[in-house]
């Protein structure tokens, strides 16, 4: 048995100082009624009890509406099921398709030499020649010398084992089938590929044919596996243009789709919260039609449509334990990314502008970190959907050094959030850690007392004046933010039915004959408010209607799981705290202006019922 390390003896110390305290022992005496009263309130029943079925909505005429698409797709994969799979299993195209994706998978050297030369071969026989084409076609040749796949070399590597290891994941490397990368036709596939797309890419840019090489392993691996296409969602959210993600998203739904078709024993989950998604897309788009920019609102609804199709493919393909981790990781890995762009931003002064602040009132504050969000409270409600995710695996991890990372991630999330100096999202963070906390450990409410008089302290001048200047009219963003509210609440009188139609065009044909003080602004600053304003009661009352399911769903989960100090209860905590905390920003922005994070919203949404799914079905 291994002895307890350097951090464990002496947390366990500290621990055991606490536990005999007197000051501990009544805050414990404090929770322990607390808790036992809301355990046995009349609301806690209300939530953990499973009011509505799926079969409920389903059999109701709306739901038959709403559920058509998916009721479709079952007709037709009792009609055309069986035989639409043994055509696509023959075709021959489809399996040089799964030749060339599958060679690539398992990184077969002697394939990519091929392929590395009919690039070169094909980029040269459309009119281009360069010392670096010459250099490819050579490489081809050294790696067609050796037949080996190098993702095997990968499997045995120290140093994928270490990252494994400090992320808790659990991977195999089984992702590719090895027939396929064996005999002559995968050198004769390489080579054709390379050829093809060598001469596309002559034709416009040579750099287009070396990127289409791995563009194209994409589109096929989703194109088989849908999965993969979640994954890479969530993945490249902050981190891709919208336009980009939209098509990812399109193309994933296509793939799920098929899958549907062709897989016998598929069943789509829906749920009640999958019936009022349905049911806000609708509502949205009889919005945009009756718009006053119709054309606008109309494209921005299928941005939506494709966004908030994420929730359906996350729910529908993530379903063990492993996936659910792994999705997990990806999302906090981006979020790693994001977040340390975004601090190196401030480090190395790459925006010297001080934007999107009072510069009288907060002259000591030289700028705000922005990452790839294009605006500091962008990144701030990303930064409160993720850094909850990092705690939550943080705290369900069980060797001291996985810990420890997921620790470090979430202390460099939480510097980058500091830096946007966004003060709703600090506002909503509070909101956040205040949910985890009374969840997942109650009583650490102890500590959380006794740190609070602590932080002012310890915190710079600049953050303490930027917090404690939340409600100051004096605050030229504050009082804009004010006014816009007047003036949207003055619109919503009038349109409170159907609404004024979806984005900032709609927005600004109206809002000008409502503004106070000549304020212009492209939304209404409130995302509650701004839902109202674009799709009517009806649609901000399908939105609310949603949030109590989904919070609901989670309160049944977190009884299914286990309840307290179990892994996958623990983590929905963490998901829907951040939910809230994005909630709680959402009074004070529109947090739906960025696309990417309307996108990431409903992911989050996704991954969080996505664990209700993997506790209830013990997988």
């Amino acid at each position: 048995m291994n002895s307890p390390g350097y951090f464990e003896l002496v947390w366990s110390v500290i621990w055991g100082w606490i536990k005999n305290s007197v000051v501990y022992k009544i805050l414990c005496r404090i929770y322990g009624g607390i808790s036992g009263s809301w355990q046995r309130s009349r609301i806690t029943s209300w939530l953990r009890r499973e009011n509505f079925s799926a079969d409920t909505f389903k059999e109701s005429v709306a739901g038959k509406i709403l559920c058509f698409p998916f009721s479709l797709l079952g007709f037709l994969q009792k009609k055309l099921g069986e035989a639409l799979g043994r055509m696509i299993e023959k075709s021959l195209i489809i399996n040089i398709c799964k030749g060339y994706l599958h060679n690539l998978l398992g990184l077969n050297l002697r394939f990519m030499g091929f392929l590395l030369m009919g690039l070169g071969v094909g980029i040269i026989a459309s009119g281009n020649s360069s010392l670096i084409l010459a250099g490819l076609i050579i490489l081809g040749i050294i790696l067609s010398i050796f037949d080996v796949n190098a993702t095997d070399w990968l499997s045995g590597s120290a140093l994928i084992g270490a990252i494994c290891h400090l992320f808790n994941l659990e991977p195999d490397f089984n992702w590719y089938d090895n027939s396929l990368t064996k005999g002559k036709g995968r050198c004769v596939t390489g080579a054709v590929f390379g050829v093809i797309l060598g001469a596309v890419g002559g034709l416009i840019h040579p750099m287009l044919g070396i990127l289409a090489v791995p563009a194209l392993a994409v589109l096929f691996l989703i194109l088989e596996r849908p999965i993969s296409g979640v994954f890479f969602l969530v993945l490249l959210a902050p981190l891709a243009p919208t336009m980009a993600l939209a098509g990812l998203s399109v193309l994933t739904i296509f793939s799920l789709a098929l899958k549907s078709i062709t897989d016998t024993d598929f069943k789509w989950r829906i749920s009640g919260i999958g019936f009022l998604l349905m049911a806000f897309l609708f509502v949205y788009l009889i919005g945009a039609i009756n718009s006053f920019s119709m054309v606008k609102s109309l494209s921005i609804w299928a941005i939506y449509a494709a966004f908030i199709f994420s929730y359906f493919m996350i729910i529908n393909l993530i379903r063990d334990r492993k996936q659910l981790k792994h999705i997990l990781v990806t999302f906090v890995f981006s979020g790693l990314l994001v977040c340390l762009y975004g601090i190196a931003q401030y480090v190395f002064g790459w925006d010297t502008q001080q934007a999107w602040m009072d510069e009288e009132m907060f002259s000591d504050i030289k700028m705000r970190i922005y990452s790839t969000l294009e605006n500091p409270n962008v990144l701030g409600e990303y930064i409160l959907l993720v850094l909850p995710a990092s705690i939550g695996l943080m705290w369900i991890s069980k060797k001291i050094w996985q810990k420890i990372t997921y620790a470090g991630i979430s202390g460099i999330m939480l510097v980058a959030l500091i830096m946007t100096f966004s003060r709703g999202c600090w506002v909503g963070l509070m909101a956040s850690a205040a949910a985890f906390v009374t969840f997942a450990a109650g009583k650490l409410w102890g500590l959380a007392l006794i740190a609070l008089p602590i932080i002012p302290a310890i915190l710079p001048e600049s953050i303490i004046n930027r917090f404690t200047s939340i409600g100051d009219m004096k605050d030229s963003s504050t009082s804009y933010r004010v006014y816009i509210w007047m003036g949207t609440l003055s619109m919503i009188k009038d349109f409170w039915l159907c609404g004024i139609g979806m984005g900032e065009e709609a927005f600004k044909s109206v809002y000008p004959f409502y503004s106070y003080n000549g304020i212009v602004a492209p939304h209404s600053h409130n995302l509650f408010l701004q839902i109202l304003v674009e799709s009517g009661a009806v649609g901000i009352i399908l939105f609310l209607v949603i949030l109590v399911f989904f919070f609901k769903r989670i309160m049944t989960g977190y009884q299914i799981g286990g309840g307290k100090g179990k892994a996958l209860p623990t983590m929905m905590t963490a998901l829907a705290a951040g939910v809230f905390g994005f909630l709680v920003q959402g009074m004070f922005d529109n947090c739906f202006y960025n696309y990417r994070v309307m996108l990431i919203f409903w992911q989050v949404i996704a991954m969080a019922v996505a664990t209700v799914y993997v506790a209830k079905e013990g997988a």
